[in-house]
C-alpha cells in the first residue's frame, strides 16, 4: 500500500527524436531525478524514493523549449536548450521552485539508469476491444476517466471493476514502472471478460473533486463505476463483480456488502486486520528480515503506537504534535542506557518532532482516521457472494498468513462454501516473484504479475461466474 510522491500519466511527445533517451539531473542539486524518453512520451525515476519507470503525464518540444508537466501532485518542469545535450530549467511543485539542469546519459550511464524492462506489458494491437470512457458520479463532483477492455463477439459479457490500492494511481495502478491492472485486465479480457480499469481522484482524467475523503468515498466512486458498467450494451450487469488490490481489496467487501448484486469479488492482499494492525505489520515486518534486535522492534513498535494512536484521537496539527512528542519522550527517558544516553536504535525525540512538524496536516487527514479505526469484519458478515481471496506468502505490506485466515472466520457462516482463500508461496505485495522482498525490489523485478497468479483468478472465474466460459 505504497504512497508514491509522484504519480505520472503518459501522453504524446513532439519533436520525439531530439528528446530520445535518459536524461539526468538534480533538483535543487541535490535530488537525483532522471527522465527517459520516447515516441510515446516517456518516464521519470525519482531513484531515492524507488519512484521508478512513472510514465509523464506531458511532455512538450516546441523549438528549444521543453515543458513536462505532472499531475499527481502538480509539477511542471520547464527549460530550454543549451547543446544537444544539456537542458537547463525550473522544477515547480506547489509554491516551491528548483534549479533543475539535466544532462543526456550515455555509454555506461544510460545502461545503469535505462528503463527496466517489463515483459508483461501489454502491447497493441490487443485482440479485443479498448475503449477509452468518461463519466460523472451522481452528484458531478468527480468525473473519471476509464479503460473499457471487453472480447469480440458476441456479448453481453461478464465483467469486472478494479480497484486500486492507496495512494493516487493511474488505471493500471502504475508504481514503479508496473503496470499490473493492465497486465490483469489484459489477461481476463483474452479470457472472456469485460474490464474496467479506473484513474483514481487526481490522476489522469478523474478530477480531484471534494477535498478530505475516505475510503469510504472511493467504495462510492467504484458503486459509480460498477452502475456505469452495467448500463452498457455490451456487458452482462447481473455478472459484474470487483476485483481490488491492497486498499482496494478492503474497499470491495464494502461495495459488495453495500450492493447484493454484486456478482463476485477478487481480493489481492487484502488487509483484513484492519489498518492500525496493518500499519504496525508494515512498521516490523523488514526489521525482522533484517534482523533487528528484539529491543530495536519493541522501540519502533511503541513509536508507531503511540503515532498511530494520536493520529486517530487529535484534530489540530499542534496538539497532535505536543501529543506525541510528550509520550514519546517520556517512553525514551524510561528507556535509556546506564549511562544515560538514548540507544543508537532509538529515534531521537528532537528529530520526531521536526518530522511530526512537517507532516501533520497530511497525518491528520480523514483519509487516515477512517483507513486506522474502519473495522472490516461487519461488512465481510454482510457478503453474499463468491470471494476469491490471495496473498503471498513474502508480502511486507499485509499479513496474509493472518489476513486470509480471518476472512473465513468473518464471513456468515452459512457463506462459507462461497469462500476461497489461498496464500500463494514466494510472492511479494504485488504478487511477484521476490528474493529481499523488500518495497524497493518492487521496481528492481522484471515480473509485474506472477502467471500462476494471474490464471488462479481466471480459473476461478470460469467456475464461479454464472455462464462463464467453461
Amino acid at each position: 500500500m505504497t504512497r508514491i510522491l509522484f504519480a505520472l500519466l503518459l501522453c504524446p511527445l513532439l519533436a520525439q527524436a531530439q528528446l530520445d533517451g535518459s536524461w539526468m539531473g538534480k533538483i535543487a542539486g541535490s535530488l537525483p531525478v532522471v527522465f527517459h524518453f520516447n515516441r510515446n512520451g516517456g518516464t521519470f525515476d525519482v531513484p531515492s524514493q524507488g519512484a521508478i519507470g512513472l510514465p509523464l503525464a506531458e511532455v512538450r518540444l516546441n523549438g528549444d523549449s521543453l515543458v513536462c508537466v505532472i499531475r499527481s501532485p502538480l509539477a511542471t518542469y520547464t527549460a530550454f536548450r543549451l547543446n544537444d545535450t544539456t537542458f537547463v530549467g525550473s522544477w515547480h511543485q506547489g509554491a516551491a521552485k528548483a534549479p533543475l539542469e539535466i544532462h543526456r546519459l550515455s555509454g555506461a550511464a544510460a545502461s545503469a539508469y535505462a528503463p527496466p524492462k517489463r515483459p508483461q506489458t501489454p502491447q497493441p494491437p490487443y485482440p479485443y476491444h479498448s475503449d477509452s470512457v468518461e463519466y460523472d458520479n451522481v452528484a458531478h463532483t468527480v468525473h473519471f476517466g476509464a479503460t473499457l477492455t471487453y472480447p469480440t463477439g458476441h456479448g453481453p459479457f461478464p465483467a469486472l471493476v478494479l480497484i486500486t490500492g492507496s495512494g493516487i494511481q493511474d488505471r493500471d495502478e502504475t508504481i514503479f514502472g508496473h503496470r499490473p491492472f493492465a497486465v490483469i485486465a489484459d489477461y481476463l479480457t483474452r479470457r472472456g471478460y469485460a474490464v474496467l480499469r479506473v484513474d483514481d481522484r487526481g490522476a489522469g482524467l478523474t478530477t480531484s473533486g471534494p477535498p478530505g475523503v475516505t475510503s469510504a468515498d472511493f467504495a462510492q466512486d467504484v458503486a459509480t463505476s460498477v452502475a456505469w458498467l452495467r448500463s452498457r450494451p455490451a456487458i452482462d450487469p447481473r455478472r459484474v463483480g470487483l476485483l481490488g488490490h491492497s486498499e482496494g481489496a478492503m474497499i470491495a467487501p464494502m461495495v459488495a456488502a453495500a450492493d447484493p448484486s454484486i456478482a463476485f469479488i477478487v481480493l489481492l492482499a487484502a488487509p483484513v486486520e484492519g489498518g492500525f494492525a496493518t500499519m504496525g505489520y508494515q512498521t516490523l515486518k523488514p526489521m525482522e528480515l533484517s534482523h533487528a534486535s528484539g529491543p530495536a522492534m519493541k522501540a519502533a513498535a511503541t513509536r508507531e503506537k503511540i503515532l498511530l494512536q494520536h493520529i486517530i484521537k487529535d484534530t489540530a496539527a499542534a496538539q497532535f504534535v505536543q501529543g506525541v512528542d510528550s509520550a514519546y519522550r517520556a517512553f525514551v527517558n524510561a528507556n535509556k542506557d546506564s549511562t544515560g544516553h538514548i540507544p543508537s536504535y532509538v529515534v531521537p525525540p528532537d528529530a520526531l518532532k521536526t518530522a511530526l512538524t512537517q507532516q501533520a496536516p497530511m497525518l491528520l487527514q480523514p483519509w487516515w482516521k477512517f483507513f486506522l479505526t474502519y473495522d472490516p469484519g461487519k461488512d465481510y458478515a454482510h457478503l453474499s457472494c463468491p470471494v476469491l481471496a490471495l496473498g503471498g506468502s513474502k508480502d511486507v505490506q499485509v499479513d496474509n498468513g493472518l489476513d486470509l485466515q480471518l476472512i473465513n472466520s468473518l464471513v456468515n457462516p452459512m457463506e462459507k462454501t462461497k469462500v476461497t482463500v489461498h496464500e500463494i508461496p514466494g510472492l511479494n505485495h504485488l504478487f511477484q516473484h521476490c528474493h529481499t522482498c523488500t518495497v524497493d525490489e518492487y521496481g528492481k523485478l522484471e515480473e509485474t504479475f506472477d502467471p500462476d497468479a494471474l490464471k488462479t483468478i481466471g480459473d476461478w472465474l470460469d467456475a464461479n461466474v454464472p455462464g462463464a466460459r467453461r
